[in-house]
C-alpha cells in the first residue's frame, strides 16, 4: 500500500505540471494513520480524480481511490475503486450527457468480490456559480456483481438492471474553507431489497495554492447485507488534498 500511495502522490506531482493547462484539473488526495505500542493498527488511503476538456463540449474523468486497514497484522477493511467517465456538454452550465464505466472491490461491505458498473444519463445544474454550485444526476445502470471466496474467487456472477439518482452541493464559505455533500441511491430494478445508498459530507481548508486539509465522513448503506452483517458502514477520513 505505501508503493500504492507513492506512485499516486507521484501522478499528482506530475499533474500539477501541467496545471497551467486550462483544459486539466484535479484532485489527488491521500491519509494514513499508523498506532503502535500497546496495540498495532494502520489505515491507509488514497483518491485521486482528473478531468481534461477534450473540445469545449467533451470531457473525460480518469477517478480511483483505495483503502486498507489492518489492526494487530489482521486485515479489517480493504475496498478500492477505479473508472472512468466521458462527460458531453449540450447547454453550457445546464445540461451535460454522461457514459460511465466503473470497477469496485469491497470484500467487508457486501461481501462482493468485484462489481463492474455502466452508467449513461443526464446531468442537470441547479446553481452554477464561483461560490456555490448544485447539481443532480440520473441515469440507467447496468452492474455485474462477482462473489467468492479464495482460492477461487469470483465464482458467481449477480447481473441487475438499476436506476441511479445522484445529487451533490459543493459551498465555497470564505476565501478559506468549503464544504461538500453527495446523496446517491441505487434502485435495484431486479430486486429490490439489494438497493443501495451512499452520502457523504467534507470540510476543506486551504493551506497552500496547491495543497487543503480535508475531512469527511461517508455513509454506505447495502440494503442486501444478510444478517449478521451490517447494513450500514461509516467512514472518517482526513487527508491531504492536492488540487491543480
Amino acid at each position: 500500500m505505501n508503493k500504492l500511495l507513492l506512485v499516486i502522490l507521484g501522478l499528482s506531482a506530475a499533474f500539477v505540471a501541467q496545471a497551467e493547462d486550462k483544459k486539466f484539473k484535479g484532485e489527488s488526495e491521500a491519509s494514513a494513520i499508523v498506532i503502535s505500542g500497546n496495540s498495532d493498527s494502520e489505515s491507509y488511503g488514497a483518491k485521486t480524480t482528473n478531468t481534461w476538456n477534450l473540445t469545449e463540449s467533451d470531457l473525460a474523468t480518469v477517478f480511483g481511490k483505495y483503502v486498507r486497514t489492518k489492526s494487530a497484522g489482521t486485515e479489517t477493511a480493504k475496498a478500492w475503486e477505479s473508472g472512468l467517465r466521458y462527460e458531453r456538454v449540450f447547454m453550457k452550465d445546464l445540461l451535460n450527457g454522461f457514459l460511465q464505466q466503473k470497477a469496485e472491490h469491497d470484500p467487508y461491505n457486501g461481501v462482493f468480490v468485484q462489481r463492474d458498473s455502466t452508467d449513461i444519463g443526464a446531468k442537470y445544474f441547479f446553481k452554477k456559480s464561483d461560490d456555490l454550485t448544485w447539481f443532480g444526476e440520473f441515469g440507467y445502470r447496468y452492474t455485474s456483481t462477482y462473489s467468492g471466496l479464495d482460492p477461487v474467487p469470483m465464482t458467481d456472477r449477480y447481473n441487475a438492471n438499476g436506476l441511479r439518482v445522484y445529487t451533490e452541493v459543493a459551498a465555497k464559505f470564505n476565501a478559506t474553507t468549503s464544504g461538500k455533500f453527495w446523496v446517491e441511491y441505487l434502485a435495484n430494478l431486479k430486486d429490490s431489497d439489494k438497493s443501495l445508498t451512499n452520502a457523504e459530507a467534507s470540510i476543506s481548508v486551504v493551506m497552500t495554492s496547491v495543497l487543503s486539509f480535508k475531512t469527511a465522513m461517508l455513509l454506505n448503506h447495502n440494503e442486501g447485507t444478510a444478517a449478521p452483517g451490517k447494513k450500514d458502514t461509516t467512514t472518517w477520513t482526513t487527508a491531504l488534498v492536492a488540487n491543480y
